[in-house]
């Protein structure tokens, strides 16, 4: 991208109102993940057995010391959901990051083979596409297990293709236009080619499938931990304490609803990021 396309794009973002509420709200919940250990007022595996099921502060029987309540054994809310979005972003950029690289790289690939090896990887691409996400990793725990580390390795797997699929997509169109042949023409090889014409021009492709892979990350391994196969109780993990906290939904609303709401306001903002980037990087928009 250019300065000039790069500011038109920055301008069109910073003009979009939902694009922006997603910013605030995704930079808050950020903050909150590197901040957690300091602000949180317990342990988050800390035990209070006299206050179980406390209702968050603004309940008439809520109490100033847990400000969100405490769950069926004991433990504050606020702090688990605090460290809970420290381990639930920091476990979906590691998977992102990993599948982004193979995928990337896969992709890349992929786009300058013989159109018969192309054409055979991106129908395995299209197969694995063609399932569901959840369902896709859910098979793949079920093979190799359950666990946090399993189930990171399911994620994984299951965003490598939407990486693969983009970059080649990309790269493809990319190769049939006019300056691709005058570089090839001037002597350019395929390293050169990638690197110094083609790659600047995929990028915005490839940072709107980062930020959607995010939410698609999130939320597989947050179902994961609600399913029992990925992060394991005690762990303060956004899933794992939806499934903790599912017998008690008719009279201790808020041990399931605060973390839902967590995970929601989270993926949600996200969305909202990857749409604005996706309006702000159309090329059809920087003309």
């Amino acid at each position: 991208m250019t300065s000039q396309s790069l500011k038109l794009a920055l301008n069109v973002y910073s003009h979009n109102r939902s694009a922006m509420f997603g910013t605030i709200v995704l930079a808050i919940v950020i903050l909150m993940a590197l901040i957690g250990p300091w602000i949180a007022p317990h342990d988050p595996a800390q035990q209070f057995s006299d206050d179980i099921l406390t209702p968050p502060l603004w309940h008439s029987a809520g109490d100033f010391k847990y400000f969100l309540g405490t769950d069926d054994l004991g433990r504050d809310l606020l702090s688990r959901i605090l460290f809970g979005a420290r381990l639930s972003l920091k476990l979906t950029l590691i998977v992102v990051f990993i599948a982004a690289l193979i995928g990337i790289l896969l992709g890349a690939l992929t786009a300058f083979l013989s159109a018969t090896v192309r054409s055979l990887v991106m129908r395995m691409m299209d197969l694995l596409l063609s399932l569901p996400s959840l369902l896709l990793a859910i098979a793949i725990v079920a093979v190799i297990g359950p666990g946090l580390p399993n189930a990171i390795y399911a994620v994984i797997i299951v965003l490598i293709p939407q990486f693969v699929r983009v970059t080649q997509s990309a790269i493809s169109e990319e190769l049939s236009k006019d300056y691709v042949m005058a570089a090839k023409l001037d002597g350019a090889n395929r390293t050169r080619l990638l690197f110094n014409h083609v790659w600047p021009n995929i990028v915005p492709a490839i940072i709107v499938q980062l930020t959607f892979s995010f939410s698609t990350a999130l939320l597989d391994i947050a179902a994961l931990g609600f399913l029992g196969l990925g992060a394991q109780p005690p762990m303060a993990e956004w899933g794992t304490m939806l499934s903790e906290s599912r017998a008690f939904i008719q009279f201790a609303p808020w041990t399931m609803t605060l973390p839902g709401l967590a995970i929601f306001l989270t993926v949600l903002s996200i969305n909202l990021v990857g749409d604005g980037l996706r309006d702000a990087l159309d090329p059809r928009l920087n003309r």
